[in-house]
This record gives C-alpha cells, structure tokens and sequence, in this order.
C-alpha cells in the first residue's frame, strides 16, 4: 500500500482537531460520541489520531456515511465538520500543492 503523502496527513489532522474540539466542547467522551455514531471507539480513536489503522499509520479517509453520522452525532451539519478541512485544502492549492504531491509545505 502507498504511503499518505503530508498533504493527507496533514489534513486528517486537521479533521481529527475538529473531531475533538467539538466533542470537548458537548462534553462527552470518545466511548459516547462512536456509540451515538453507532461506530466501533477503537475506529472513532484512531480518527481523532487522524490514522486509519494501528499498523500503517496511514492518514484517515473516512467514508460518507461515517461523516454524516459523526455530524448526527457532534449535533452539526456535515457542512460545518467538514468545514475547516475544506479550508486547510483551499490554502494547500494556494500553495501549488495536491493531494498526490509527495513533497512537505
């Protein structure tokens, strides 16, 4: 498997800082949000780690459905979670960057 290139990771950071803020700011814990989820807490743990396994440390991706249903869960549209990732991703390309470039920013 390919290795996530830094633009990748560093937006699964970005998504994992949202996932915590916003569960932080409802006050609950990582057991409550993946069961609101109706996700496993080691997958939603590992998220708000922005990896998507143990093994390979790979950036985390997560699927539609799962984002709509952390959003249900963090009681925010899908829009809003997905928001500051979208912004991350526009200052990325201001930079000559994509997904696929393998070089740091």
């Amino acid at each position: 498997m390919l290795e996530s290139s830094p633009v990748e990771k560093e937006l699964a950071t970005l998504f994992a800082q949202i996932l915590r803020a916003r569960r932080h700011e409802l006050g609950l814990s990582q057991e409550q949000v993946a069961l609101r989820a109706n996700i496993d807490r080691n997958h939603y743990q590992l998220m708000e780690s922005a990896r998507s396994d143990r093994k390979t440390n790979k950036a985390v991706n997560p699927r539609l459905y799962t984002l709509m249903r952390l959003a249900d869960a963090l009681e925010m549209p899908v829009e809003d979670l997905l928001h500051s990732v979208s912004e991350g991703y526009d200052v990325i390309r201001a930079h000559g960057q994509s997904l696929n470039d393998q070089d740091e920013f």
